[in-house]
């Protein structure tokens, strides 16, 4: 089963969710227009971290943002994952969101949660969200997959119930300074046992100088294609075998 996979780093300003989805919209245009089926932004790329969690999460998929990305999934005809802020009732979430030609597919929500005493950046997440439920298996593109998020990568037991759904791909958006190393990532890929799928920012986010480093690695763990760790936007083009 072949895909062509856009891994898409860009400098998503914080708090500003009409330029970011613009940006989105923008770059999916270009990725889509490269044979790309598959687009992939990082986490939380619609807001990026914020102490107005509770003003700038939406409903999903029902919410102003979400309607926006399925109509251009819609009318691209490919499948958007989109990272955003999630307003449930009373909870607040970090969320992935998937988005196909037929409308709304899956949406994740990050569950090992990142603690930052300092609040450096605005990034101390059990301050600010609820956690979810963990790695689940879903269905996109006929292929089955699963999602985590960033700091939820760094749980063994989130990797253990990951290996345990035996996905055929790996969805993992990250928003971070900085990646580590390859070689860890390909290691988690090797531990699940499928195509892995990494994203990550690059720009300023409240003094954070993001770098990027946009990854794609083979089930036995090997690096497939990677995009620029120098902070620079790039749409990352890979033909994934699954």
């Amino acid at each position: 089963m072949h895909r062509r996979v856009a891994l898409v780093q860009f400098d998503a300003v914080p708090e500003q969710i009409e330029r970011n989805l613009d940006e989105v919209e923008r770059l999916s245009r270009s990725a889509v227009y490269q044979d790309a089926r598959w687009v992939m932004f990082h986490e939380l790329a619609l807001c990026d971290m914020t102490p107005r969690v509770p003003e700038l999460c939406e409903p999903v998929p029902d919410g102003a943002a979400c309607r926006r990305v399925e109509k251009l999934a819609r009318e691209l005809g490919c499948f958007l994952s989109v990272g955003m802020g999630e307003r449930d009732g009373d909870r607040r979430y970090i969320t992935q969101v998937f988005f196909g030609p037929d409308g709304f597919c899956y949406r994740y929500r990050k569950t090992w949660l990142w603690l930052n005493r300092q609040d450096t950046g605005y990034r101390n997440e059990w301050a600010r969200f609820d956690p979810g439920a963990g790695p689940e298996l879903f269905e996109i593109d006929g292929v089955r997959a699963t999602c985590f998020i960033c700091a939820d990568g760094e749980a063994p037991r989130c990797i253990e119930r990951a290996a345990a759904l035996e996905p055929a791909v790996v969805f993992y958006p990250n928003n971070r300074e900085q990646l580590p190393d390859f070689d860890v990532f390909g290691k988690r890929a090797r531990k699940i046992g499928a195509p892995m799928l990494v994203t990550n920012r690059v720009g300023d986010s409240w003094g954070k100088n993001c770098q990027g480093g946009c990854a794609a690695f083979a089930p036995d763990g090997s690096l497939l294609a990677s995009a620029n760790r120098e902070g620079q936007e790039e749409i990352l083009i890979c033909d994934l075998e699954m």
